[in-house]
C-alpha cells in the first residue's frame, strides 16, 4: 500500500516537473526567437555591479542595441563608455572625463573563457537561447516570469542567470547572473524596440589615429 502511494507521488511528480519544464522551454523558445529573428534591438540599460568582497555597488546607465550576436553598449552614466562586438572582435573604450580631456583608453581582444562574460548579454538577448542554455526552474507572477537557467556547456564563468520575461510582450526585463567571486550582475532592461533593419556601422568600430589600442 504505501509502496503504491508513494510510486503515485513520484510519478505525479515526475508528470509535474514535465510540464514545468516543457512550459520553461516554451517561454525560453519564444523569446529566443523573437530577438533572433529581429533585425536590431535596441533599449535602454540599467547595470548594477555588486562587488561583495569590496563592500560596494556600481550603477552605470546608458544604451544597448543588439543584432545577430553583435553589440553596441553605450554607457553615459557616470563615466562614458563604449562596448563594440561585431561578433568576433570587442572593442573597449574608455573615455576621460570632460573637464580633464585627453584621448580614451581603447582595448581590443578577442572572445575567450576570460573575457566571454563581457559578451554574455549577445548570448542571452541574441543569441540561441535553447542552443546553449537549459531552463533549471520558472516561476511566474501575472504577465511575468522568472527563468533559472544554466549554460550546456562549461565555458562561462557566470552562474545563477536569471532572465526576468514580460510574456505578454515577450521581452526580457531583466538579467542578473553571479561571477566566480559572487559578484552580482543585474541589468535591468526598458523602453525595448525591436527594429527590421540596420546600419553596419552600428557595429563597427576605428580608433582614432595616433591613439593606442591595448590588449584585452
Amino acid at each position: 500500500m504505501f509502496k503504491q502511494i508513494g510510486a503515485l507521488i513520484l510519478a505525479i511528480g515526475l508528470s509535474l516537473n514535465a510540464f514545468a519544464a516543457e512550459k520553461s522551454n516554451a517561454t525560453l523558445k519564444k523569446v529566443s526567437q523573437k530577438y533572433r529573428t529581429t533585425k536590431l534591438v535596441e533599449m535602454k540599460v540599467e547595470k548594477i555591479d555588486k562587488l561583495v568582497l569590496q563592500g560596494r555597488e556600481n550603477k552605470f546607465e546608458g544604451t544597448l542595441a543588439i543584432s545577430s550576436g553583435k553589440i553596441r553598449w553605450e554607457n553615459t552614466t557616470p563615466e562614458k563608455s563604449l562596448l563594440v562586438f561585431d561578433g568576433t572582435t570587442i572593442w573597449s573604450i574608455q573615455y576621460p572625463p570632460k573637464e580633464f580631456g585627453g584621448d580614451p583608453q581603447i582595448a581590443r581582444g578577442k572572445v575567450n573563457k576570460k573575457n566571454k562574460s563581457q559578451t554574455i548579454i549577445a548570448t542571452l538577448l541574441g543569441g540561441d537561447l535553447q542552443g546553449n542554455f537549459k531552463v533549471t526552474d520558472e516561476k511566474t507572477d501575472g504577465d511575468q516570469s522568472t527563468l533559472s537557467i544554466v549554460p550546456l556547456k562549461d565555458d562561462l564563468s557566470i552562474k545563477d542567470i536569471k532572465l526576468v520575461v514580460n510574456t505578454k510582450k515577450v521581452v526580457v526585463d531583466q538579467i542578473s547572473y553571479q561571477d566566480d567571486v559572487q559578484n552580482v550582475t543585474t541589468m535591468k532592461f526598458s523602453d525595448v524596440k525591436f527594429k527590421s533593419s540596420v546600419k553596419k556601422s552600428l557595429f563597427k568600430y576605428e580608433p582614432p589615429k595616433g591613439v593606442p589600442v591595448t590588449d584585452l
